[in-house]
């Protein structure tokens, strides 16, 4: 049975993400952009979910991708008379985003508290909720190997893997958000992909065998 759903969980981004084509959301980056302060909710509204999503994957830290979260916004504030009229705003801001989160795993209190580790990675804290039945059981034992697999990751592929695989970016949006040349992107999200493809293979029981 893992072998018939690996592939698919490494490979698929929710269905709802890839179907919208965020074109409200940069109407409404572009009228806050100009000027227009009433176009903040519905910014907000409509791309706080995305971003808490993604700062979740890169830190598995509920909490702190809240947190984070709210600097973002801050920041897109601050920063909203360099939003290009005509761009699509879901890359500019998870582009801002990634900074908001390297500069929290650059600060001396997340060192010292031994929470980044070498790769760059930060441990996953946010445990699955509990749920009943054996396909139940099989989605969260894949997604726990998923987001374990994820946060081993060097940085650098889980973001790639990231913005293209979940947030359903092209490579070309990618590479502008991680600011790489999008050979660069294909070669991080493969890596992750390969990473990923491997953990569940390794957790693929045998054949006659029982969980």
């Amino acid at each position: 049975m893992w072998a018939e759903v690996s592939d698919s969980v490494v490979r698929r981004a929710p269905a709802s993400l890839m179907a919208d084509p965020n074109e409200r959301l940069d109407a409404a980056m572009e009228r806050y952009a100009r000027g227009d302060d009433g176009a903040f909710d519905e910014l907000y509204r409509r791309g706080a979910p995305r971003l808490r999503g993604f700062l979740l994957r890169l830190s598995g830290d509920g909490a702190l991708a809240d947190d984070l979260v709210q600097e973002v916004f801050l920041r897109v504030h601050r920063a909203r008379g360099h939003f290009a009229p005509g761009a699509a705003a879901l890359p500019w801001i998870f582009a801002i985003a990634r900074n908001v989160f390297l500069d929290h795993t650059r600060h001396p209190r997340v060192r010292r508290g031994g929470e980044l580790r070498e790769d760059g990675g930060i441990p996953e804290r946010e445990a699955p909720p509990d749920t009943k039945g054996d396909e139940a059981l099989i989605g969260n034992e894949l997604l726990s190997i998923v987001r374990a697999t994820l946060a081993g990751l060097p940085v650098l592929q889980r973001e790639a893997f990231v913005l293209i695989r979940f947030e359903g970016l092209s490579v070309s949006e990618a590479a502008q958000v991680l600011g790489a040349t999008e050979g660069a992107v294909k070669i991080r999200a493969f890596r992750a992909y390969e990473a990923l493809r491997a953990a569940l293979k390794q957790n693929d029981p045998k054949p006659g065998a029982t969980r």
